[in-house]
């Protein structure tokens, strides 16, 4: 049977039994601004949220049919264009668009480069993440979706919904970065938000479809999701923690290391340390605790430009186009930048 591309629905359905009401989607179209995500066609029912396994969950406002094909919004231009080329799109077997950066638009024309661990500073050794599982003792009613991303099966039983290996799915959060989507955990990059949700998951493992068992009378280690931008001198983070206590909640400033404390509501709390991709000042650097998040400024010593907030590990390639853009306002240009200052290891990388 064809599968509903009507965004917010993506079920199977009968041709010959298609009827009006049949089908609960979203016709407007995503809307992602400083970290919150909403729909078009019901932001003022359906309020804004952080985290994209929640927008996921938003329900949908629109009754009608389901419909094989649909047209899709057109991407999302940015506001001056990137100082980076784009690629000529590449066509997959199934007919998918997908793009990438192939060059630097400097004077040098040099490609875009990995991160290597030859440069100066040390990198730190790599989190092993532990993913979430359901708690075995923890009923599940018949329908329940899973709930890792880009799988979207459905509870049957026991037998059949416990297979290893039966659930297909992103174990790293979705990523949009100039037009482009995609996951953190994999390299394809799609324009359009239609195509993003289709888009198969790269690891297998067991469905989820409760999570783990919580203790009500215990601390709650959880996360929180991190946006900035940078400027010639700066580089500004928000971390959206809602309703942090400004008495016990901490952000302490290292040479190279940013260390989050946070105490949320519901007895939660952040403990999250970033290891900085260049050095700051943590004298001058500053913060401050608001209603829906934490804004921190991280003090430059020198102006040279970041392609990333976080050092990633030894080895570990760049997504097309994080090391280019530059001289654009906002998230993740430069404010300000007149060309691109780099560092002395970004320098060796580049072979001069």
């Amino acid at each position: 049977m064809p599968r509903c591309a009507n965004k917010g629905c993506q079920k199977e359905f009968d041709e010959s039994n298609n009827e009006e009401g049949s089908c609960s989607y979203h016709p407007g179209g995503p809307v992602f601004h400083e970290g919150l995500k909403s729909w078009s066609c019901c932001a003022e029912v359906n309020k804004p949220v952080l985290e994209f396994d929640q927008f996921m969950a938003l329900p949908t406002c629109t009754k009608g049919k389901h419909s094989a094909s649909t047209t899709p919004a057109p991407a999302t231009k940015p506001t001056q264009p990137p100082t980076s080329s784009l690629d000529e799109p590449t066509i997959s077997s199934d007919g998918v668009e997908t793009y990438g950066f192939s060059k630097l638009s400097t004077k040098s024309d040099a490609p875009a480069p990995a991160v290597s661990s030859t440069s100066s500073v040390p990198a730190p050794a790599q989190k092993i993440v532990e993913e979430e599982e359901d708690d075995p003792s923890v009923q599940v009613t018949e329908g329940t979706q899973c709930k890792r991303l880009g799988c979207g099966y459905k509870y049957v039983n026991e037998v059949e919904s416990r297979k290893e290996g039966g659930c297909r799915y992103h174990p790293q959060g979705a990523i949009f970065h100039e037009g482009s989507k995609g996951y953190l955990c994999c390299k394809r990059r799609v324009l359009e938000f239609s195509e993003f949700l289709k888009i198969e998951g790269c690891k297998s493992g067991k469905h989820m479809f409760v999570g783990s068992k919580k203790d009500v009378t215990k601390e709650e280690k959880v996360d929180c999701r991190l946006d900035h931008y940078q400027t010639p001198l700066q580089v500004h983070v928000s971390a959206f923690a809602k309703g942090a206590d400004k008495e016990k909640s901490i952000v302490t400033f290292e040479t190279q290391s940013l260390h989050l404390d946070l105490y949320l509501p519901s007895n939660k709390r952040v403990e999250k340390t970033i290891q900085l991709y260049g050095p700051i000042n943590p004298e001058t650097s500053t913060f401050r605790i608001l209603g829906t998040k934490v804004d921190i400024v991280l003090q430059k010593p020198s102006a040279i430009s970041w392609p990333l907030l976080e050092l990633p590990p030894p080895g570990t390639e760049l997504p097309p186009g994080y090391a280019l853009t530059f001289g654009v306002s906002g998230r993740t240009g430069t404010v300000g930048g007149k060309e691109i200052v780099l560092s002395p290891e970004e320098l060796a990388r580049r072979g001069g």
